[in-house]
């Protein structure tokens, strides 16, 4: 099954969560109730595996703070056999997440990830990248491709693909043929 993972700012029930269910089927997962701010990683990532544990071919899409929620569930579910992320958001080690501003120092924390560059996920990974994403840096992405071994597709865009949204499904179609 494909399912989507939304990002920080957005919701299941978002233009891109929408858009992808409509055209390529993929099933939003709820991750969290209430507010970005309070969300707790850990308690994520049990209600994503929850939804995804039944299911013996799974394909996550995970855009953003989904990215790192994706790879994250791909560490401990065999089952996840692709990847497919939209400007993850999985910060290298020698990051200091006290100068990032976008989401409480608590989370970020909570999304420090060793193992992403330590071990191999036995995914298949596929990131697609905005060249003009602002939000999360080229270095993160580039650092996770090369521990990871994953493909990098490029595209004219920004974090959330505003001038390709209505192409993505197209994009991620093409990718699991």
């Amino acid at each position: 099954m494909l399912y989507y993972i939304h990002g920080y700012q957005s919701s299941p029930q978002g233009e891109k969560a929408a858009l992808l269910k409509k055209t390529i089927q993929a099933i939003p997962i709820t991750y969290r109730d209430g507010n970005a701010e309070d969300l707790i990683i850990s308690h994520c990532l049990k209600r994503i595996g929850t939804v995804i544990q039944d299911d013996s071919h799974v394909i996550l899409i995970g855009s953003s703070l989904g990215g790192f929620l994706a790879a994250s569930t791909a560490l401990t579910h065999s089952n996840v056999k692709k990847l497919i992320l939209l400007n993850p958001a999985i910060a290298p080690l020698n990051i200091d997440l006290n100068t990032i501003e976008s989401m409480p120092l608590r989370i970020l924390e909570d999304m420090r990830e060793q193992r992403f560059f330590t071990e191999k996920i036995t995914a298949s990974i596929t990131i697609i990248r905005g060249i003009q994403d602002d939000v999360v840096p080229y270095q993160w992405i580039l650092s996770f491709a090369k521990a990871q071994n994953a493909t990098i597709k490029f595209y004219d865009d920004d974090h959330r693909f505003s001038k390709n949204l209505k192409n993505l499904p197209r994009i991620i179609a093409e990718l699991l043929q």
